[in-house]
């Protein structure tokens, strides 16, 4: 549990070719496009889900954890994905910039609390679709395409429970 290392939990990747175009602009709209976008990597543990958090600049919005508050820079929680180990490119690295490495480094375990309170908010959101921000997180975020993925904590449980039924008759 608790506390990761950077390059254990939260490692700067790219994403495959293959991962966009089995995501097509058509069907997810509000998908990052940028085959050179640096994204981080964090694996929720609740349910294990790897998710690649892209790094933007000029974020309008308080749903994102800052590398550079000044200019608008850090990781955008609204357009998060959910990625398998073979959507990572694995033949080159993303460069990132010195000070947003450095504003990044060691927060593993904040940056996975607040992507966890941000699918709580897109989950009220759902809940209360006519509430201002719920409307924005609802347009905007990538999350509204992988309900599935969201899904899988749910499920173990549900899994967990009929297995002790089983075992008890």
């Amino acid at each position: 549990g608790g506390f990761y290392r950077m390059g254990e939990s939260m490692k700067f990747i790219f994403l495959t070719k293959d991962y966009f175009n089995r995501h097509p602009s058509s069907e997810f709209s509000e998908m990052l496009r940028k085959s050179d976008r640096p994204y981080v990597q964090l694996t929720i543990p609740c349910n294990h889900q790897l998710w690649a958090v892209p790094l933007r600049s000029y974020i309008n919005h308080e749903f994102a954890f800052w590398s550079n508050k000044k200019e608008l820079c850090g990781l955008d929680f609204t357009k998060a994905v959910p990625i398998e180990l073979k959507d990572i490119d694995t033949t080159h690295s993303p460069i990132i910039r010195r000070h947003e490495f450095n504003a990044l480094k060691g927060k593993d375990y904040r940056v996975t609390q607040r992507f966890k309170h941000f699918i709580k908010k897109f989950d009220h959101a759902k809940l209360h679709p006519t509430l201002p921000d719920s409307k924005v997180i609802l347009k905007y975020s990538t999350l509204q395409y992988f309900e599935k993925e969201l899904e899988q904590k749910k499920k173990i449980k549900l899994t967990i429970s009929k297995q002790n039924t089983t075992l008890s008759l």
